[in-house]
């Protein structure tokens, strides 16, 4: 269990049902299982450093609930990147450190699990750059409870109280059409971004494509070479995608975020909840892809891991174990 994360309930392993009982129409991919590699025929291993948590905190959730998480929600790497490790940093003039270490498999006799870690170095509030952030919210009438509209708003209001004088905020939704509730704004206006936060209120079909064309358009108004430009989506993922089509879609964030704009999504609520379409929207946007359940979880994302929230390091990095 990670710090400061209250635990309301601890169900029995008599009490845990079926994951098929209680997914409802959620929607998870199932990437399938990778088969084993002879090594001294093929000995590079490649893969994407994908810093995602997004799984793990829908596994708690699951679990908090007395049910156990889907298969096809469960990406190992998620679980392992939702905990913070005690790695070196990089050595001077070096942009990152790598760690390398291994045990003895619990599972298979006579093997081992290696662990490749691949640590920055940490940035002070100080030397993070400026961030001009677009929040994206939908407010689709699938966005009526507290878990996911009230919880996004409490999200935003965490994050903004956490941002510093030199970044910026606009504040666009989504639902059966879409709307600026706040042009760029500066955070010495602290009061009037909350305050534009706390009118939200949900009711409508979903519009998503509508929503985060409007959202590029705020975003790309702050974009320079010296400022963090991201957009930050906050769904269930329910969305019809309207008439620009899902492929389309992804290629257009994919457009925005090799010019500079990045997008990352936090995903709220039960029942419905499209993990598939969160997890790629970030993925395009060279993003991260978080899912808030409880308040705890909105500090840990906003409040206490803001730097690495907010800043890309690297983009499209990927790692390769020989």
């Amino acid at each position: 269990m990670a710090p400061g994360y209250e635990r309301s309930y601890s169900p029995s392993p008599t009490s845990v049902a079926r994951a098929s009982d209680a997914t409802g129409a959620e929607d998870y991919k199932d990437w399938g299982k990778n088969p084993w590699v002879d090594t001294s025929k093929d000995h590079l291993s490649t893969f994407a450093a994908d810093v995602d948590t997004a799984s793990y905190t829908i596994m708690r959730r699951k679990l908090t609930e007395g049910t156990l998480p889907p298969a096809a929600s469960v990406r190992v790497e998620e679980y392992l990147n939702y905990f913070r490790y005690a790695f070196p940093a990089p050595a001077a003039g070096s942009p990152f450190a790598v760690v390398m270490d291994a045990a003895p498999s619990p599972f298979i006799a006579d093997r081992y699990v290696l662990r490749v870690g691949v640590a920055t170095r940490a940035k002070t509030l100080a030397e993070r750059k400026p961030a001009h952030l677009v929040f994206l919210v939908d407010v689709s009438g699938s966005m009526a409870s507290p878990d996911k509209l009230g919880l996004a708003q409490k999200s935003l209001r965490i994050l903004t109280n956490n941002l510093t004088a030199r970044d910026t905020v606009s504040l666009v939704t989504y639902a059966g059409s879409t709307r600026v509730v706040l042009p760029p704004t500066g955070l010495e206006h602290k009061d009037q971004i909350i305050a534009a936060i706390d009118e939200l209120g949900a009711g409508g079909s979903t519009a998503m494509a509508s929503g985060l064309d409007l959202a590029y358009e705020q975003a790309m108004k702050g974009l320079t070479p010296h400022t963090v430009s991201r957009v930050i989506v906050l769904s269930d993922g329910d969305a019809n995608v309207g008439p620009t089509g899902h492929e389309k879609l992804l290629q257009i964030i994919e457009s925005r975020a090799k010019a500079g704009v990045t997008l990352s999504t936090i995903g709220f609520g039960r029942g419905n909840y499209k993990d598939t379409a969160m997890e790629q929207l970030a993925n395009k946007g060279n993003g991260n892809n978080f899912y808030i359940d409880s308040l705890a979880a909105a500090k840990k994302v906003f409040q206490e891991q803001l730097g690495a929230t907010l800043e890309v390091v690297a983009k499209d990095v990927k790692l390769q174990v020989d």
